[in-house]
């Protein structure tokens, strides 16, 4: 999908993208299979025909925008998990159905209307609002546009704009509907609570061997060991293979005299400067100073401290006024300044202290250097690496082998589970592995030859699975230890539920909180006000629900935040008055606005589709993404 093309092109338009959205998770429900169509057909709506290269142009801007948007690269089997393919194909289904309708009630757009709506588009315009053609052109180079094809889709865009707004037009929520939604978001209530910790119940004795034996026929499944996989990995990071001691010195100091200040302090300088808005003031000032007047005694006869006028050490950089800031780095140490006439008005400013510009020797930084300058020569080492390791992997060489012929370090781990740990519970440590490294691991097999894992934005890692440990039933013995702790911890729970629900019992019953609270010799807590969606209290999620489950007086228990146990009761309820030409309910008016039209357009498109059938290519969707399992 083209962000950063429709972000700007209007509320209408992003409300239909978002019921596009809701529209792709019902694709998959859809298991007709082509026959008779062509092999570069992926989906076909009515007689509509959505290519695999349109998916798959679709499909790959759509992962990189995601891994912008998370901060690091989506895995092929990582975008598969998250549901990215339905999301892709789901918009296209919803796009081509919109052209349906547009093109069946012949909906159009001038050329000069469509010319407009470009030019006024922000994503094309200066930063004094105006069209900018090379604006235009760096957008579309970096979505992979022509201008054409942009041309011919926003004409599209124009058409479905349409159709989506003659189906919600200004559509409102109902003033009950807003009435009820500024309730149920702005109520807030005030809770008393005591919390109950495994200190406020008798101490739980070890279990026998028969509780033991008992509790673990009632959770086997608990206990299952996962599957583990023996990976073999091999690094080729840059930063591994450079070999620092291979760069002389005349090298080391062709780089340190390529960036003389980068291992050096810039001059600072301690600066006091007094402000003046009327020009015959500073101009006395100025000859008081020049008669003899002391700049620390100029700032006392007008009542100020020196940290009044301190702006301590400072570098030229930090000074917002290029004129205070050249001419106080144009005095001597001591020396004063005539008036300076700033842009934010007139200064006499002091230099009373001055720290010279210093720089590191390079004897001291030229290990640094040889290793940045070594690091810089292996990254092209790695990407010539790259390939004759690939071709070494064709031609059935092993990482052992491959390792041994490179000179590489091969790194073996012997068991590790989906989440990375041991079979002991301990973490393993993954040498230079990127995050999606166990998910590609354990969406491959012994004999596969996986492709290489891409390690920051120059290293490649390869790996294999050298064996597969299958998840099994764990005996008795190797848990029995886990199991008499959790049994533990499961009575302890058990029992302070009990206790709290026996609390609550008595609250219901009239029993007043604190005497009940002091004869359990529990503390007695009082909240601050808190909304369903805004708690600052030590509640817990489950704790806030149940406060609003009833009215004033409501008594219930929940989890604590700690594993505890809490008993609350209501104490107060209060709604703010609700003025429904106020900010707050003009946003909550467009958030249901929002919400109504989007659902709308959503049954609009399901309904479309189901009337002029959708048909996808199950095969060419599993190629597509590179799954077999789709």
């Amino acid at each position: 999908m083209l962000t950063a093309l429709h972000k700007h092109a209007g509320d209408f338009v992003a409300k239909v993208f978002i019921a596009l959205l809701v529209l792709s998770f019902g694709i998959w429900g859809i298991a007709d299979i082509f026959r008779g169509f062509r092999q570069d057909t992926l989906a076909k709506v009515d007689d509509a025909e959505i290519s695999t290269r349109a998916f798959q142009t679709a499909y790959s801007r759509e992962v990189q925008n995601f891994s912008q948007r998370i901060g690091q690269s989506l895995s092929r089997q990582q975008a598969i998990n998250m549901g990215l393919p339905g999301q892709v194909l789901g918009s296209l289904v919803a796009e081509a159905a919109f052209d349906h309708v547009a093109m069946s009630l012949k909906v159009g757009i001038s050329d000069d209307a469509l010319v407009k709506q470009i030019h006024n588009n922000p994503a094309f315009q200066d930063p004094d609002g105006r069209f900018d053609r090379r604006q235009l052109a760096q957008v579309l180079y970096s979505n992979q546009l022509s201008e054409d094809q942009y041309v011919k889709q926003a004409r599209k865009l124009a058409k479905r704009r349409q159709v989506a707004e003659a189906i919600t037009g200004e559509m409102h929520p109902p003033e009950t509907l807003l009435e009820a939604a500024h309730r149920f978001r702005f109520e807030e209530r005030t809770v008393n609570y005591v919390t109950l910790t495994k200190d406020s119940i008798p101490p739980v004795a070890d279990p026998s061997d028969k509780e033991i034996e008992a509790y673990f026929k009632d959770h086997t499944t608990d206990y299952r060991a996962p599957e583990y996989r023996k990976l073999e990995i091999l690094p080729v990071i840059p930063a591994n293979i450079a070999r620092p001691e291979d760069v002389n010195d005349e090298d080391a100091r062709a780089e340190y005299d390529a960036a003389p200040n980068r291992f050096g302090t810039t001059e600072q300088r301690h600066i006091l400067q007094i402000t003046y808005t009327d020009p015959a003031k500073a101009a006395a000032d100025e000859a008081k100073l020049k008669s003899g007047t002391s700049f620390e005694d100029l700032i006392k006869e007008k009542g100020l401290s020196e940290s009044d006028v301190d702006l301590r050490l400072i570098t030229k950089d930090k000074l917002v006024d290029p004129k205070v800031a050249d001419a106080a780095f144009s005095l001597g140490e001591n020396a004063v300044s005539d008036v300076i006439d700033g842009q934010f008005g007139l200064r006499i400013v002091k230099v009373t202290e001055i720290k010279p510009a210093a720089n590191k020797p390079l004897e001291e930084v030229k290990d640094v250097l040889k290793k940045e300058i070594a690091t810089r020569k292996a990254e092209d080492e790695v990407l010539s690496m790259h390939d004759e390791i690939e071709d070494a992997r064709a031609g059935g060489a092993t990482l052992a082998e491959i390792a041994k012929r490179f000179s590489l370090k091969l790194e073996t781990i012997d068991a590790i589970a989906r989440d990375g740990t041991a079979p002991n519970g301990d973490k393993v440590t993954l040498p230079d592995a990127p995050n999606n490294l166990l998910s590609e691991a354990f969406s491959s097999e012994i004999d596969d030859e996986a492709p290489p894992v891409q390690v920051g934005g120059r290293g490649y890692l390869w790996y294999d699975v050298a064996d597969i440990m299958p998840s099994h039933e764990r005996k008795l013995e190797e848990v029995r230890e886990k199991i008499a702790s959790d049994w533990k911890d499961a009575q302890v729970q058990q029992r302070l539920a009990a206790r709290a629900d026996e609390m609550a019992k008595k609250l219901r019953a009239g029993t007043d909180f604190t005497d009940l609270a002091e004869a359990s010799e529990m503390e007695l807590q009082t909240s601050e006000p808190f909304s369903r969606d805004r708690n600052n209290n030590k509640l817990s999620a489950q704790a806030v629900t149940e406060a609003f489950s009833g009215a004033k007086d409501t008594v219930a228990t929940a989890d604590g935040v700690d594993g505890g146990r809490v008993v609350l009761q209501v104490v107060s309820v209060t709604t703010p008055a609700f003025f429904a030409e106020s900010d707050v309910m003009k946003k909550l008016d467009n958030e249901l606005s929002d919400m109504l039209q989007t659902s709308l357009i959503s049954q609009f498109v399901t309904g479309v589709q189901d009337s002029i059938g959708v048909k996808i290519n199950q095969t060419a969707l599993s190629n597509a993404i590179g799954s077999s399992n789709q």
